[in-house]
C-alpha cells in the first residue's frame, strides 16, 4: 500500500561536533507528528549532518514512528538520507513491534513549496 501525507515538525535541537577545515558536522534531535492520514503518531529522529560554507551538503537519519498505521499500533524504524544536490530524501524500514512487527517498506521524505511530507510504500502483514 503507498500513501503521502504532511507532517509537522515540532522539535529541532542542532549542535555541532566537528568544524575543523571549512566543514561542519552537526547532529540534530528531531521530533515530528503525523495526523489525518494513514500515520497518526510521532516521531523521534537523530540526524548526522555535514555542512560547507556553500551551506548544507548531507544528511543520515535514523527515526522511530510510534502511533497508528492503518489503524494498527506499534512502533518502526526508518533510516534514510540525502545530500544536497537530491529534491528527496529516500529511506526503508528496518525494524517493527506492536501490531505492526512485520512490517516491510520504503519511505521518501520532502520538503519544497508544497510543505514537508512523507511518502510511504508498505507492506504490512495480515493480522
Amino acid at each position: 500500500m503507498k500513501f503521502t501525507q504532511p507532517f509537522e515538525i515540532t522539535k529541532w535541537d542542532q549542535s555541532t561536533y566537528d568544524d575543523a577545515d571549512a566543514l561542519e558536522l552537526g547532529r540534530a534531535t528531531v521530533g515530528k507528528n503525523f495526523a489525518d492520514g494513514e500515520l497518526v503518531g510521532t516521531s523521534s529522529a537523530e540526524l548526522l549532518m555535514v555542512g560547507t560554507s556553500a551551506g548544507p551538503a548531507a544528511y543520515t537519519a535514523v527515526e522511530r514512528f510510534t502511533g497508528k498505521l492503518a489503524g494498527r499500533e506499534g512502533s518502526f524504524v526508518m533510516v534514510h538520507g540525502a545530500s544536497a544536490a537530491e529534491t528527496s530524501s529516500l529511506g526503508r524500514i528496518v525494524a517493527a513491534v506492536g501490531d505492526l512487527t512485520g512490517l516491510t517498506g520504503t519511505v521518501v521524505y520532502e520538503h519544497d513549496d508544497k510543505g514537508p511530507r512523507l511518502t510511504v510504500d508498505y507492506e504490512l502483514p495480515s493480522a
